[in-house]
């Protein structure tokens, strides 16, 4: 039996509540400019940089180990065998497909962002 899905109902907004959404509007009017500029220049960084997978896996770790969770945790979310896991984040020669890192970031909770660029000259 498939899962009834939920009314959304609308309703007009008080005077109150759009008073709130107009100053908030304008503060993020204000802001935006600021957000986009550092935006831009952490982009700009990230591609004359980039990230080595050394550094993604040692932050996949780093973000595990700060939740307190161990690799029977990450086994349990992910299906990725633990000796597979731990090979991966402790083997220099670690060659590991997207999907296996995609899988390990959505179980401590994060989101895993390729960036493809041209090449620093």
């Amino acid at each position: 039996m498939p899962k009834e899905r939920g009314k959304r109902i609308y309703r007009k907004a008080t005077d109150e509540e759009r008073a709130r959404h107009a100053k908030i509007r304008e503060q993020i009017a204000v802001e935006l400019p600021d957000i986009k500029k550092r935006a831009k220049q952490r982009l700009a960084l990230l591609k004359q940089e980039g990230t080595p997978l050394r550094q993604v896996l040692a932050a996949l770790r780093a973000e595990r180990e700060r939740q307190g969770l161990s690799l029977a945790d990450i086994n349990e979310r992910t299906g990725i065998d633990r000796a597979a896991l731990s090979r991966l984040e402790n083997n220099e020669d670690a060659n590991p497909t997207l999907a296996t890192l995609e899988r390990y970031a959505e179980a401590v909770g994060k989101q895993m962002i390729v960036l493809l660029s041209e090449p620093a000259n």
